[in-house]
C-alpha cells in the first residue's frame, strides 16, 4: 500500500513538474521567438555576456541551496534561515563587486552600452537566492502544483512587457526587463505561501553542518557552468556579438527541446531517489525506469529537431538568423547524453555522494579548456564540435562510475537505450528525404513532424519498447 502511494504521489508530481516545464518553457520559447524577429543579433549577443557572467556568479549565491534543502533528512527552520541569510550576504557581496567593474566589462568588449544593463541585471543575484529556497522547499513537500502556478504567472506577465519593450525600441533593455521580471514576480507571489515563510538569522552550527555537504555542490557547479562560461567569454572577445548570437541562440534552443524533461527530472526524482538511499536494489529498478523513459522522450524529440532545424529556424526566427541553423544541428547531438547523464547525478547527490561530480565536472572542464585552445583558431563551428566530442567522452565516463557506485552495469544501460535509439535512427532516415521536396517551410515543418510522429509510434510498437505501454498506462491510470 505504501508503494502504491507513493507511486502515485510521483507520478502526480512528475506530471505537475512536466506541465510546469512545458508551458513555462513553451511560453519562453513564444517569447523569445517573438523577441528574436524584433530585435537584432547583437542585442542578443550583448546578453549572452552578461548573463553569461551573472549567471556563473549566481552559483555562489545558490550555494547548493537547492539540493540541500531537498536531500537534507532533518531540516528545520534554523537550516532554512542559516542558509537564506548567507546567501543574501553572498548576492549583496557580488552585486557591489559587478557594479564596480561594469565599465570594465564593457571596455573588455568594447560595448560602452552594457554598463548599466549589468548593473540592473545584477539584481537577479538576490532574486536567485530568495527563488531557490522557495522552490528547494515546496519541491521537498512535492508542492509542484504551486511551483506551476507560480512558474505560469510570472513568465506571461515578463513576456507582455518584455515584447511591448522591444516593439518600443529598448533593444537589449527589453531582455533584461523580461529576465528581472520573470524572477520578480515568482519570487513575490512565493511569498504568499504558507510553507515557504522565511526568516533572516544564522546560526553558525548549522551553517557549518549544512555547507560541509553543499560545499561540494557549489565548487560543482561552478566547474560544470565553468565550460559553458569560458566558451561564450572567449567567442564574445573573439567574434562579434553576432556571431556569438548564432552559437549562443542554438545552445539554448537546443537545450529548450530537452528542459522540459531534465528539469522535471531533477525536480522530482532527487527527492524520490534520496526516500530510497537505504535501499540500493530498489533504487536501482527506479534508476533504470527513469532511464527508459528519459531516452524514449528525449532521443527521437533531439533527432527529430535536427532533421527539421532549416525549416523551423527559418520559419520561427526569419532569414536573418539562418546562420546558427548548423550551430542547433550540432548541438542536438550535443543534448542526448544530457538528460541520462542527470539521472546519474540525481542518484550521486541522493546517496550523498556530492563529491563525484565534483570530481567528474572537474575533469570535464579540463577537457573543454584543452578542446577550446585547440578549436579556438580553426572557427566558432569547430568549437562547437569540440564541446560535442567533450560531452559524448564524458558521458561514457560517468556510466563507468554509476556502474560501480550502484552497480547499473554498463551492459544493463545499452540494453535500457537500445530500442529508443534504433527506433530514432529509422525515424530519421524516414522523414530526412522529405526536407529535398520543394515546399514551404511550414508544409516541410508540418509533413516531418507527422511523419517522424508515426514512424516512430510504429517502431515502438514493432520493437515492443515496454516504455510505450508504461506511458500509455500512467495516463490511463
Amino acid at each position: 500500500m505504501q508503494e502504491t502511494i507513493e507511486k502515485k504521489q510521483v507520478v502526480t508530481s512528475l506530471g505537475w513538474k512536466m506541465l510546469e516545464r512545458f508551458l513555462t518553457q513553451g511560453v519562453g520559447l513564444v517569447v523569445q521567438i517573438i523577441l528574436a524577429r524584433i530585435l537584432l543579433p547583437s542585442d542578443f549577443g550583448s546578453m549572452a555576456i552578461m548573463v553569461a557572467i551573472i549567471n556563473y556568479l549566481s552559483i555562489f549565491v545558490q550555494a547548493g541551496l537547492y539540493t540541500t534543502v531537498v536531500q537534507r533528512k532533518n531540516l528545520d527552520e534554523k537550516d532554512i534561515s542559516s542558509l537564506f541569510s548567507i546567501s543574501l550576504l553572498l548576492a549583496l557581496i557580488l552585486y557591489i563587486i559587478l557594479f564596480l567593474l561594469a565599465p570594465v566589462i564593457a571596455d573588455i568588449y568594447e560595448m560602452e552600452s552594457i554598463i548599466w544593463p549589468i548593473r540592473i541585471l545584477s539584481m537577479n543575484l538576490f532574486l536567485t537566492a530568495i527563488n531557490s529556497i522557495q522552490t528547494g522547499i515546496l519541491s521537498r513537500h512535492m508542492k509542484f502544483k504551486v511551483i506551476f502556478l507560480r512558474s505560469i504567472v510570472s513568465i506571461i506577465i515578463a513576456g507582455c512587457i518584455a515584447i511591448y519593450m522591444a516593439f518600443k525600441g529598448y533593444g537589449v533593455w527589453a531582455l533584461v526587463a523580461y529576465s528581472l521580471i520573470n524572477a520578480a514576480i515568482a519570487v513575490i507571489a512565493m511569498s504568499f505561501v504558507p510553507e515557504v515563510k522565511i526568516r533572516l538569522g544564522i546560526f553558525w552550527q548549522k551553517v557549518k553542518e549544512m555547507y560541509s555537504f553543499s560545499i561540494k555542490i557549489i565548487i560543482t557547479n561552478l566547474i560544470c557552468g565553468g565550460g559553458d562560461t569560458i566558451r561564450t567569454m572567449v567567442i564574445g572577445k573573439k567574434y562579434t556579438a553576432s556571431q556569438l548570437a548564432f552559437y549562443d541562440k542554438a545552445y539554448t534552443y537546443s537545450n529548450t527541446a530537452t528542459q522540459i524533461v531534465t528539469s522535471s527530472i531533477s525536480g522530482v526524482l532527487l527527492p524520490t531517489f534520496s526516500r530510497q538511499q537505504d535501499d540500493i536494489e530498489r533504487l536501482r529498478e527506479m534508476v533504470r525506469r527513469s532511464m527508459k523513459l528519459t531516452a524514449f522522450i528525449t532521443f527521437p524529440l533531439l533527432l527529430g529537431v535536427l532533421v527539421v532545424a532549416k525549416p523551423l529556424v527559418l520559419l520561427l526566427l526569419t532569414e536573418k538568423w539562418a546562420p546558427c541553423i548548423p550551430f542547433f544541428m550540432i548541438f542536438c547531438i550535443l543534448r542526448l547524453c544530457g538528460p541520462i547523464t542527470t539521472i546519474d547525478k540525481q542518484v550521486f547527490y541522493s546517496l550523498g555522494r556530492s563529491e563525484i561530480g565534483l570530481y567528474y565536472e572537474s575533469g570535464l572542464l579540463v577537457a573543454n579548456v584543452i578542446m577550446l585552445s585547440c578549436m579556438l583558431r580553426h572557427g566558432i563551428m569547430a568549437i562547437a564540435i569540440g564541446a560535442t566530442v567533450v560531452e559524448f567522452v564524458g558521458s561514457f565516463v560517468i556510466f563507468g562510475i554509476s556502474q560501480h557506485i550502484y552497480g547499473y552495469s554498463i551492459r544493463e544501460r545499452i540494453k535500457d537505450l537500445l530500442m529508443p535509439i534504433i527506433n530514432s535512427i529509422v525515424m530519421v532516415v524516414v522523414i530526412w528525404p522529405i526536407s529535398r521536396l520543394v515546399l514551404s517551410n511550414f508544409l516541410t515543418l508540418l509533413l516531418q513532424c507527422l511523419v517522424g510522429f508515426v514512424t516512430y509510434y510504429t517502431m515502438s510498437r514493432l520493437t515492443k519498447d515496454d516504455s510505450l505501454n508504461y506511458i500509455r498506462n500512467l495516463f490511463m491510470k
